[in-house]
Parts: C-alpha cells; sequence; structure tokens
C-alpha cells in the first residue's frame, strides 16, 4: 500500500511538472469551439450602431436623389446621423447637379450645427466629471459625422486629442484593465499561469490605469520563474495555432487549398505533442484524401 501511495505521489507531481512546463492549453482542443481575445468597448459599441442604423441596406433602397432625401430625413429625425449625413452627401456629390444639391448641401450645414452643440454637451459632461458618458458622446459624435464637411475635421481632432490625455485614459481604461486583472488572478487560482501570464501582458497595455499598473507588477514577478515564462510562450503558440484552425474549418468546403496551408501552419508551428496540432494533421490527411483523384 506504502509504494502504491508513494507511486501515485510520484505521477501526481509529474503531471504537475509536466503542465507547468507545457502550460494547461498544451491538451486543449481546438473543436472545443471559443475564441480568445476581448473585443473592446469602443468596437462593440460601433458594432452597435452599425446594426442600428442598418446603412448599407438603406442606402441600397434608396435609388435616385428624390428617395434618397426623403430616408435621409426620415433618418435624421430617427437619430441615426451617419446613415442621413452619408445620404446627404450622396445627393451633394451626385452629377449632374439637381434641384436636391444646394438643399443637400444645407442639411449637411446644419448636421454640423448640430453636431457642434452636442460636441459642446459633451465637455460639459467632462467638467462634471462624467467621464465615460463624456466619452461615449463624443466617439458617437466622432463615428456618425464623418463624412459631414468640416465638422468631421473638428471633432475628430478634438476626441483625438482628449484620448491621449493620462487623465481620461486611466478612467477610460479602468474597466478593461480591471476586467483582465480579475482574469488573471483567477487564471492563478486555477494554477493556470501561463494564461496568467498573457492576460496580465495585455492588461499591463492599458495604463495608465490603476489595474493596469497593478497588472504589470505581477506580470513583473511571473516573469522571474523561466519555467513560467516558457509555458506562457507555449501557451502564446498554442492560442494562435486555435485560432488559425477555427479560419482553416471555415474556408475547408470553399476553399480547400486555402485550408491546407493554415493546417500545415500549424502542423509547422504548433508544439508536437499538442491536441490542436495533432487534429490539424488529422483535417490535413483528410483533405489529402479528398485531393486524390478517382480512377
Amino acid at each position: 500500500m506504502r509504494i502504491a501511495a508513494i507511486t501515485l505521489l510520484i505521477m501526481a507531481c509529474s503531471a504537475a511538472s509536466a503542465l507547468a512546463r507545457h502550460g494547461h492549453m498544451h491538451g486543449m482542443s481546438p473543436r472545443g469551439g471559443g475564441a480568445f481575445g476581448i473585443v473592446s468597448a469602443y468596437e462593440a459599441r460601433m458594432a452597435a450602431w452599425m446594426r442600428r442604423e442598418q446603412i448599407a441596406a438603406n442606402i441600397h433602397q434608396a435609388k435616385n436623389n428624390v428617395n434618397r432625401m426623403k430616408y435621409a430625413a426620415q433618418a435624421r429625425q430617427h437619430g441615426k446621423m451617419r446613415l442621413a449625413a452619408t445620404l446627404y452627401m450622396r445627393v451633394a456629390l451626385s452629377r449632374p447637379k439637381d434641384k436636391h444639391h444646394d438643399e443637400a448641401k444645407k442639411a449637411l450645414g446644419a448636421m454640423a450645427d448640430e453636431g457642434r452643440k452636442a460636441m459642446k454637451a459633451a465637455d460639459e459632461l467632462l467638467q462634471q466629471d462624467q467621464v465615460i458618458e463624456a466619452f461615449e458622446k463624443l466617439d458617437y459624435l466622432k463615428w456618425a459625422y464623418e463624412v459631414v464637411p468640416v465638422f468631421n475635421h473638428e471633432i475628430a481632432q478634438h476626441v483625438n486629442k482628449l484620448h491621449r490625455d493620462p487623465h481620461y485614459q486611466a478612467v477610460l481604461n479602468e474597466p478593461e484593465a480591471a476586467k483582465l486583472l480579475a482574469m488573471g488572478r483567477k487564471h492563478e487560482q486555477d494554477d493556470e499561469a501561463c494564461c496568467a501570464f498573457l492576460v496580465y501582458e495585455q492588461a499591463a497595455e492599458l495604463v495608465p490605469a490603476a489595474s493596469a499598473k497593478q497588472a504589470g507588477e505581477r506580470l513583473a514577478a511571473l516573469k522571474k520563474d523561466p519555467e513560467i515564462v516558457a509555458a506562457a510562450e507555449e501557451c502564446r503558440t498554442v492560442r494562435k495555432c486555435l485560432d488559425t484552425f477555427h479560419r482553416a474549418e471555415l474556408v475547408k468546403k470553399s476553399l480547400p487549398n486555402r485550408a491546407q496551408e493554415l493546417f500545415k501552419q500549424i502542423v509547422t508551428e504548433a508544439p508536437r505533442d499538442s491536441e490542436v496540432r495533432r487534429c490539424a494533421a488529422e483535417e490535413l490527411a483528410k483533405l489529402h484524401v479528398r485531393s486524390k483523384p478517382r480512377n
């Protein structure tokens, strides 16, 4: 019994050592689904704006300047400012000029004045230290009025300058940095130091946020352990290969040659005994069989 217990203990220690050396993602299968990386708050908001305004679909419906002016007025009335501006600009640039040309230019001028008022209101929120709310409005204005002559440059310069201010950077980056810091700590609690390492790297890039500074300090501590550094680099490689695997899966039927290239890339780059490499080799073999000419 004592020998058996010692044997089990040795096996457990060996497994733990292998895990630290390889990183816990070494055995992760690409067929489990999931995606890595976190979409920024701005990108998420922009996607929501695009869905709300359905710009491409609405522009496609407007076949002539009469319809464009009609749809632009409706869009403006419903707060779909980018759609309205895009339609007005199409009318203003259309050739030959018609009776709607000057009307569209006048509407764009009015939209510029409205945009300046909205920008001033957002700046007032900044003065009240409502930073998140102010930047949500300012970022929207920059996006929505991108094609409105003159004001598009005014709002872009104004917003870009504010985004470079360290005080505002700290406030704006803090929610994302705090989320990543919490993720990193959870990985450490789960003995996934390699993933914690990578998450802390992401969080540390969000300085001067307070949580980013804490993540940077923890990252510096992890870097002192060569085994964790090696495991993190392997984890980084496996994550990259998992992403490549999913891209290959998407094009496997429509672009089999491209899929073959991607699977070959995984086989070359992934750790030899990793699960993602094994799965990529299997898919590569299947594609090779399908590509063989039939007698």
